[in-house]
């Protein structure tokens, strides 16, 4: 069994609890079915940690050190982004090199392991034997993280950090073997920014677990509101989402109830508005519970790059959803079959016309959750990146 090591700025949590820790776990649990994988992770609690999740699946949580500590305090100071999305992975990036305790396991795993996954540029200093050796690189990438920092980081000095990380991800996307995109606008916009091959960047988008959702509950009565739902982590994206349904939404759409669950609404706890709640994090048990019994989702998505799991998440689960063009794109949904689309300047038009027919929202849940369910599954995706990875590792011991 080929051994691959994979290289990360955050840790997993079970159960996942963001959209950036479901595709990490997630995806690895598939793959570790033909592969013995090993995920090399940073956290920032002070002892080293590992889990082994199967005898071919395992995760050394590395702690971060006083060097990234002074690097994130800096950032913190330069107000420079979020700091959960940012500086976790930028204070990386800025390091000449890679911590001793990192290291120190990174050479252990090195030896044995046949590729390396790079999951971010912003580990790129760590892999201290990227270019020097012939194990293959792979950057199996969320995102196009340096576009996408161009619209999340702000300060006098993003610009020059957007430069620095802009480089690094330039570097992995020439030198990799295969760089693994979540969608197709993704795959384009690597191909246009770095001038690379276009065979070289293959698709792995986002996915879900079928299986994951308890059954859907009616429990909507003739005098009760529409409970309209979203979710989602500390994420700039997020939290402009739910600014954009407390000053847009709300007032607009007085028979329906928005409920936000996530810490994307921990800003916005103290808001007085009668059909807005803020539950702030939830866990597993109650985000379940919640998405068997909302009436609606909604993803007013301004931006972002790659697939939206909320946006798979919503559909896989059988809820009707209402999504802008980039909430729902990569997914090759087809509007008004799948899902109901809206722009942010009739959003609250759309909301309060289909919520009036019940048949309808039915028939597009149904029709969205069919479609997702048999395409975007974490098991058909693994599947379809085997074959690409064999294929790599067949050249490459070949040649």
């Amino acid at each position: 069994m080929k051994k691959i090591m994979v290289m990360n700025f955050f840790p997993t949590i079970i159960p996942p609890n963001t959209g950036g820790v479901v595709r990490y776990f997630y995806l690895y649990h598939e793959l570790s079915k033909f592969y013995d994988i090993t995920l090399l992770s940073q956290k920032y609690t002070p002892e080293v940690e590992t889990l082994h999740y199967s005898d071919t699946f395992r995760e050394v949580k590395i702690p971060t050190d006083d060097i990234q500590h002074r690097i994130d305090e800096k950032l913190l100071n330069e107000r420079i982004g979020p700091r959960f999305s940012t500086h976790a992975a930028l204070s990386c990036a800025l390091l000449d090199e890679p911590p001793p305790t990192f290291h120190q396991y990174y050479k252990q795993f090195y030896k044995e392991c046949d590729i390396v996954i790079h999951e971010s540029p912003f580990m790129l200093k760590y892999d201290i034997n990227f270019g020097l050796d012939n194990k293959p690189r792979i950057y199996n990438s969320a995102n196009h993280e340096s576009e996408f920092a161009k619209h999340v980081w702000y300060g006098r000095r993003s610009g020059k950090y957007i430069n620095h990380v802009k480089r690094l991800e330039k570097s992995l996307v020439q030198n990799a073997a295969i760089v693994f995109a979540t969608s197709q606008e993704d795959k384009e916009s690597f191909i246009n920014a770095f001038k690379v091959n276009p065979d070289k960047i293959k698709l792995g988008p986002n996915g879900i677990n079928p299986g994951a959702w308890n059954q859907r509950v009616n429990n909507q009565s003739v005098d009760s509101k529409i409970k309209t739902f979203f979710i989602g982590s500390m994420h700039q994206p997020n939290i402009e989402i739910v600014d954009f349904i407390v000053s847009q939404l709300a007032d607009k759409c007085e028979n329906i109830d928005f409920i936000i669950a996530g810490q994307c609404g921990n800003g916005f706890s103290n808001l007085a508005k009668p059909n807005i709640k803020i539950l702030g994090e939830v866990d597993e048990k109650q985000k379940l519970k919640l998405f068997s019994e909302t009436d609606m989702a909604i993803n007013p998505a301004f931006f972002g790059t790659g697939t939206k799991i909320k946006t798979l998440e919503f559909l896989s689960a059988g809820i009707p959803l209402v999504s802008t063009e980039v909430g729902v794109k990569g997914m090759d949904l087809v509007k008004g079959t799948h899902y109901f689309h809206a722009t942010h300047e009739n959003f609250a038009f759309v909301l309060n016309t289909i919520s009036e027919d019940q048949t309808l929202l039915e028939t597009v849940a149904l029709n969205g959750q069919r479609y997702i369910n048999q395409n975007f599954s974490w098991e058909v995706i693994a599947k379809k990146m085997k074959k690409r990875i064999d294929a790599l590792y067949k050249e490459a011991t070949s040649s």
